[in-house]
């Protein structure tokens, strides 16, 4: 039986040492090289797709920069208009005011002159003339009363 052991032990051993020749027979010098060169162009191929890539990112978002100068450009032009309306809004607000205290003016003028006519029609004026004159005072007291409206109407417009 000991015969036997070392017949297998032998076999053992010589299927080991042509296992581990096998091994080095596949990776010799010449195929390593040839791996590494491969992997190597490999290498190249990828570094030279990202470079690719990366210029081409660089192109997009130069266009996207562009874009957003745009963007702010217009946002600039339209904060510039905003503020002129708003210039426009207040100054035609101040000249609204201004015609509706120079109509409360008048108003006063109109009551004065009616006082006045008042007085006058017992003395001096006929009763055609102090016809004429009402009428006209009623026409621009009734001209006065529609302004009036549409300043009320507007007035929510607050001065900014």
């Amino acid at each position: 039986m000991s015969v036997i052991i070392k017949i297998m032990k032998k076999i053992n051993q010589t299927s080991k040492a042509n296992k581990r020749q096998k091994a080095e027979s596949v990776f010799k010098e010449s195929h390593v090289m040839v791996i590494l060169e491969d992997m190597r162009d490999s290498i190249k191929l990828v570094a030279e797709g990202q470079i690719g890539l990366e210029r081409q990112m660089n192109v997009r978002f130069e266009q996207v920069d562009a874009r957003f100068d745009q963007m702010d450009a217009r946002f600039g032009q339209m904060d510039r208009e905003f503020a002129q309306v708003k210039a426009n809004q207040k100054i035609t607000l101040e000249h609204l005011f201004n015609v509706d205290e120079r109509f409360e003016t008048l108003e006063k003028e109109v009551q004065e002159i009616k006082l006045e006519l008042v007085r006058l029609s017992k003395k001096t004026l006929s009763p055609e003339e102090t016809k004429s004159f009402s009428k006209r005072i009623f026409t621009i007291e009734k001209d006065m009363e529609k302004f009036r409206v549409f300043m009320q109407v507007n007035s929510k417009l607050k001065v900014a």
